[in-house]
């Protein structure tokens, strides 16, 4: 007897006809035995969208039992063509290659048999109609959405300070207290967003999600209108049905401090440390950044530090001077051991190499059009001579030839420009004294370039653990490339 596979679904918008699981199953089990096929396995997918398949994972294993070799499966069969798939492209697609591989799609309450010459037509016209529907309950969906929030409901989604019950956002005590805290502290006490995260952390108090808080999570609070009684529908705020957390003289006063900090002059120094994100912190492992420095004292700091407080992380600093002297150190040493100059110069040649040949067989082909532009011209004069033309169509001639040999010219003369520079006999000596003297090529460079170029060549950075910004000393650098095998390919030079 011939084997069948059956796969159900039902959808999460809710759609009318919306044929139970236990349904699907009854109808597929009934046509295999009427149809005398042998029903090896029903995958269910429950509950999931039509959208695609790609997120289907019961989906992906009927899919692959349908086309394993050892299965031998015939048939795959489906209550209706949308159980499926609603997307025209993705149905088209799954027809396309169970045809091809002789298999037959059924999909009883359509009436589709693929056994059938029209049922590609049929099945063709009910996926787009399935389609149609897709955009259709999507459209539904949004505008559903959008009435609701101008309802004042709220759409979903965790708040911090607010849980849900029967699709209406309540008050959560024991968080409110907290939005209050965050508001407070910020607006009257004049703490910063660093301060209150470590100070939350400290307290043991974690975000909706059971993380520590940072800097990101204060300032979400700060700048959330819900917590003045508001819901928004893309970026357009409604009076909300819920009770509010913080009345208006408090959130007033928060955005003044708000935007009189967005116009403060910035702490930090200037630029960006050219080790930040390379050193890691010898606690946690996370990239170190640039640290909150004076204009005497500069540091590398724990970003997880720097971002959640001493609850999440020490600052772990360690002195930029020190850590930047001793890295570049080490970088400029690396390369001046390693004596790369040989393979550098010879990679460079390679490369000009493979540059030169085509350019020299431009140059050949430009002074071939030079000669070819040269007969013509003395063709032109000839023929002018024997009034082959007139005076206007001559000069119109000897125009056109002469435009034609000037552009020639001048690409001529670009093309014997880049050979004569390829073709420079002390390349190794320009790259010998550019590795020699990388160390003052730095000495200029900006920080941001710094850091483009150390990044590069370097992966990690890793420090000593220690008490003091003194006992943290680094203890090793992890580079990009392997250093024995570039000594190998010294020595193989």
């Amino acid at each position: 007897m011939p084997r069948a596979i059956g796969y159900v679904r039902v959808s999460t918008d809710k759609q009318l006809d919306n044929t139970s699981i236990a349904k699907q199953k009854e109808e597929i089990k009934k046509y295999c035995k009427r149809n005398q096929l042998t029903l090896v396995h029903i995958y269910d997918e429950g509950a999931h969208s039509a959208e695609n398949i790609r997120d289907r994972k019961q989906f992906k294993l009927m899919y692959q039992h349908a086309f394993d070799k050892d299965e031998n499966i015939d048939y795959v069969v489906a209550f209706k063509s949308d159980r499926i798939s609603r997307d025209n492209l993705d149905a088209l697609y799954i027809y396309k290659r169970l045809t091809e591989s002789k298999k037959h799609l059924i999909c009883i309450a359509d009436n589709i048999d693929t056994r059938d010459n029209n049922a590609k037509l049929l099945y063709q016209f009910m996926s787009l109609v399935a389609e149609l529907e897709r955009e259709t309950i999507k459209f539904r969906t949004s505008s559903g959405m959008e009435k609701n929030a101008a309802r004042g409901n709220f759409n979903g989604g965790k708040v911090y300070g607010y849980y849900t019950e029967d699709k209406q956002l309540k008050v959560d005590p024991k968080e409110a207290k907290v939005v209050k805290y965050i508001f407070e502290k910020y607006a009257i006490d004049q703490w910063g967003y660093r301060k209150i995260a470590s100070n939350l952390n400290e307290q043991g108090i974690k975000t909706k999600n059971e993380k520590y808080w940072s800097i990101t999570a204060v300032k979400t609070i700060l700048n959330n209108r819900i917590y003045i009684g508001e819901v928004k529908w893309k970026n357009t705020y409604t009076k909300g049905n819920h009770i509010r957390i913080i009345d208006d003289n408090l959130w007033n006063k928060t955005q003044r401090v708000l935007q009189l900090k967005s116009y403060m002059p910035e702490k930090l120094h200037p630029g960006t440390y050219p080790l930040s994100g390379l050193i890691r912190c010898p606690e946690c492992g996370s990239p170190m950044v640039q640290g909150n420095s004076s204009k005497k004292y500069k540091y590398y700091q724990c970003s997880r530090n720097k971002n959640s407080g001493k609850s999440a992380c020490s600052s772990n600093l360690i002195n930029k001077e020190y850590a930047e002297q001793f890295v570049f150190n080490q970088f400029f040493q690396t390369f001046k051991t390693l004596n790369l100059t040989i393979p550098i110069t010879n990679s460079t040649l390679s490369t000009i190499s493979s540059e030169v040949e085509p350019i020299e067989d431009k140059i050949k082909i430009m002074e071939n059009d030079l000669q070819r532009l040269t007969k013509k011209k003395s063709n032109v004069i000839s023929w002018r001579s024997d009034n082959v033309f007139d005076e206007i169509t001559f000069r119109q001639q000897m125009k056109e030839i002469q435009e034609e040999e000037k552009e020639l010219n001048e690409f001529l003369r670009t093309l014997n420009r880049q050979l004569a520079h390829r073709n420079k006999p002390n390349i190794g000596e320009t790259i010998e004294i550019a590795i020699e003297r990388l160390g003052e090529f730095f000495e200029v460079m900006s920080d941001e370039d710094k850091k483009k170029v150390l990044h590069s060549f370097i992966d990690s950075i890793y420090v000593k653990q220690g008490n003091t910004t003194k006992e943290r000393t680094i203890k090793g650098i992890k580079f990009k490339f392997d250093l024995d095998h570039l000594s190998e390919l010294n020595q193989g030079a």
